[in-house]
């Protein structure tokens, strides 16, 4: 590897500019953030971690596969877009319906839940609008032309993590001190109805 490229100031400034790009992706409510809240308040952060996992591992993951290529179907093959926005929408509607009945009475509130699993957490990032606009984002306008690019797009993927994991552990840490206020049925409720319409409010990202 070129000295010159580890040493050159653009690429430094670049991966700042990243780094407040993947921050301001990371920390702004959106499907992840708006499950990791829910999560972090029925399950605590203990169980909610390999939801966590799960997102970095799904991110890194599609990731390292548009900087391979995978992008460019989209290009070839624009009905992909499609199916993949349609999948996300009905999965969406899913994951809403399942928080809006969810049980609220604290002698059944375990009953027919559990939180996403790493491999679902994974997944859902591959149908995530948001992942797919921001990993798009840094794969073309964070990353340098030429011989510097595969450098630059590597460190892309660890600034992305390096952002995205503390910000996701925020979220949950939300959500779990909102639970300390969940102490009867109707705000339990209110709470999952809420955490399920903000869901919905999020499907426009992925019509439009």
């Amino acid at each position: 590897m070129d000295i010159q490229l580890i040493n050159d100031p653009k690429l430094w400034t670049l991966m700042a500019s990243a780094a407040f790009f993947c921050a301001t992706m990371t920390m702004t409510p959106g499907p992840n953030n708006i499950l990791l809240a829910s999560s972090g308040a029925h399950f605590g952060v203990m169980r909610t971690l390999p939801h966590i996992a799960g997102i970095r591992l799904g991110s890194t993951s599609l990731h390292l596969s548009v900087l391979l290529g995978l992008g460019a179907l989209f290009e070839v093959f624009p009905y992909l877009h499609h199916i993949l926005k349609y999948a996300a929408l009905l999965y969406l509607l899913h994951l809403a319906y399942r928080l809006v009945t969810s049980p609220v009475n604290a002698a059944h509130l375990d009953e027919g839940r559990k939180p996403m699993s790493l491999m679902e957490a994974a997944l859902f990032q591959w149908i995530n609008p948001k992942s797919w606009m921001s990993t798009i984002t840094l794969c073309s306008a964070f990353t340098l032309g030429g011989e510097g690019f595969w450098l630059s797009a590597l460190l892309g993927v660890l600034v992305f993590n390096l952002v995205g994991f503390p910000a996701s552990f925020t979220w949950v840490f939300v959500g779990a001190a909102i639970s300390k206020t969940l102490n009867t049925d109707k705000r339990r409720r209110h709470f999952n109805w809420f955490m399920g319409g903000l869901l919905l409010v999020s499907l426009p990202m992925i019509l439009r």
